[in-house]
């Protein structure tokens, strides 16, 4: 989720553009279909990967240009075209660092636009159930367009809809000012979800029929808009991948980063401002690829806090998020909790998410005094990355600190140790909030479904940066046989039966999306989660994709119940902050 979290996954994108085989064969064409906004030109792809037809319309614009007194502001609505739009090719990004491996069209801030892809035929009759697609990137990095939806559109015969969203600054710059309190990010995805809603029919498209998806960031943000009770009507189904609201990466202070990079670029802040007004009138005039820049040098100022916060990301503002997302779903009254009990829900995991730390902690080394690529010393992970932990989300309590030391301990073995931090880091950040969300899905008076899934193939070669005692699933593999198998199939030494995998997981998707179910013919059967003790689960695995049950249930129960617990008899209400996870 962070943005040197998110690397290794970049680094990957970054030799899928430069070294995937494309698709040579595939007869292409340009159509041109009229919709309620105007007339739209795309391409038709009639023999895509040897496996059906598929339309494409790149680089939609949902949302007016966000420049000049709209940065940092809501979302305007674009609102119709008077001329043809050309929609055949993708455009520049959003604004984001630049020191990425990843190739982009050029970074822009007028990027509210989305791509569409239809699968066999388009036609404003039809009724295609549609999924759209949040992508990652710790809510500073990424795009729609890096995902291309054409096969899972094919194999399950529904539209796929990638989007862009505002990041960093532009899209998570929080104030006092009631006018830019925050969250312009979540804002562009409501707005995008309200296009789609009012104009998918006219690509063929079922607006009573919407699945949200997404991973990491894109997780934790389907998740986010699932706790939105305005948003009722604009989806129906949300699959979460490694990222829920309820993590405690999932929410920060944004006013803090705001604050720093105001600092980096001569914009002074007023402390005793109640509005904060000169000091965003200052900002919106400082040219954005200066606003980047000091984004840059605010991460890297974070050292070993970026472990446990993003610089930007959603903020509880009072308007579109009113409290904590954890206070959200404990309060069973609110709409928020009505709301999230309405939709379909899967939730699930990749067995190393952890891995993420990878990504960034070689590059604090020298704070650690340790070689990473060796392992992790015990007491470096004791006294050095937990008391981080334990300081940004425990006040510091030294009971905490020496729970999770004792839970993750090994002894006299550094790669074994370096192994239980990958999972400790991947229990706090993304199972253990997965598995609480899951609960208070579970069981609903409203009748919807809740489902989870464990993935655990183990891809080595899109993590380069994987010391050779890594095992596991690295975060984001799944990304990789939902959007990207058949690009890079030739690339990268995949593990027996990763095809069947593939297959299996996009109709699982699809079918979730069109039934509220997983589950179809010739499929492994799927069973809902439920919380009761054994807490079934779909472990997705090349040649062994089976159920089964209580996934690290004593490590979700240690971070869910042990440490609240801890905290609660070990201190007063006071001095002692509520644990983000539990």
């Amino acid at each position: 989720m962070g943005s040197k979290g998110s690397l290794t996954f970049l680094l990957t994108i970054t030799l899928i553009s430069a070294k995937c085989i494309i698709d040579t064969t595939a007869e292409e064409s340009e159509v041109e279909i009229q919709t309620r906004l105007g007339n739209v030109l795309g391409v038709r792809h009639s023999t895509f990967m040897n496996k059906g037809t598929i339309y494409k319309f790149l680089d939609i614009p949902y949302g007016k240009a966000p420049v000049g007194h709209l940065r940092f502001q809501k979302p305007q609505h674009f609102g119709a075209w008077s001329k043809t739009l050309n929609a055949t090719t993708l455009g520049p990004v959003c604004y984001q660092s630049q020191n990425q491996s990843t190739t982009y069209p050029g970074f822009t801030e007028d990027c509210l636009k989305l791509n569409i892809y239809v699968p066999n035929d388009i036609n404003s009759s039809n009724s295609k159930s549609v999924m759209v697609w949040f992508h990652g990137g710790a809510f500073i990095s990424g795009s729609g367009g890096m995902y291309d939806g054409s096969m899972l559109s094919l194999v399950g015969d529904v539209i796929i809809v990638t989007i862009n969203y505002r990041l960093g600054i532009f899209g998570f710059f929080a104030s006092r000012n009631n006018k830019a309190k925050g969250n312009a990010g979540l804002w562009d995805q409501k707005m995008a979800l309200n296009w789609i809603r009012y104009n998918i029919k006219d690509y063929g498209g079922n607006p009573d029929d919407i699945t949200i998806f997404g991973e990491s960031a894109g997780g934790s943000s389907v998740s986010f808009q699932s706790l939105i009770p305005s948003n009722r009507g604009l989806f129906h189904r949300v699959i979460a991948q490694s990222g829920t609201a309820n993590s405690y990466l999932a929410v920060s202070n944004a006013t803090i980063s705001t604050i720093a990079v105001g600092k980096k670029v001569g914009c002074t802040h007023d402390y005793h401002s109640g509005n904060d007004h000169n000091f965003i009138e200052c900002l919106k005039a400082v040219d954005a690829i200066d606003l980047v820049k000091a984004m840059d040098i605010v991460w890297m100022d974070l050292e070993l806090n970026a472990l446990v916060t993003l610089p930007f990301s959603p903020t509880v503002d009072g308007e579109l998020i009113r409290k904590d997302p954890i206070h959200l779903l404990t309060d069973r009254s609110s709409p928020e909790f009505n709301f999230f009990q309405s939709l379909d829900m899967m939730i699930g995991i990749c067995d190393n998410d952890g891995s993420l730390a990878m990504s960034f902690l070689p590059f604090y080394q020298s704070k650690l005094n340790f070689n990473f690529s060796e392992g992790v010393p015990t007491s470096e992970l004791c006294n050095a990355i937990v008391p981080v932990f334990s300081k940004s989300l425990y006040n510091s309590s030294g009971d905490v600190s020496n729970a999770i030391c004792r839970k993750y301990s090994t002894v006299n073995n550094i790669e074994e140790q370096g192994r239980e931090f990958l999972h400790m880091y991947g229990d706090a950040t993304f199972i253990a909030p997965a598995a609480l969300a899951l609960e208070y899905h579970a069981n609903s008076i409203q009748g919807t479904t809740t489902y989870q899934f464990v993935f655990s193939d183990e891809l080595p070669s899109i993590n380069p940066l994987a010391p050779s005692w890594y095992r596991g699933s690295a975060h984001a593999t799944d990304v990789f046989y939902l959007f990207f198998y058949e690009q890079v199939k030739t690339i990268y030494d995949w593990p027996k039966g990763a095809d069947v995998l593939v297959n299996r997981m996009r109709q699982y998707w699809t079918n979730f999306a069109k039934t509220g179910n997983p589950n179809g013919q010739g499929l492994p059967n799927w069973n809902p989660f439920d919380d009761s003790p054994s807490r079934p689960y779909m472990s997705l695995q090349s040649l062994m994709t089976s159920m089964s049950t209580s996934y690290r249930k004593s490590y979700i129960d240690f971070w869910n119940n042990g440490l609240p617990n801890i905290l609660q008899n070990g201190c007063n209400p006071k001095s002692c902050i509520m644990p983000v996870v539990g």
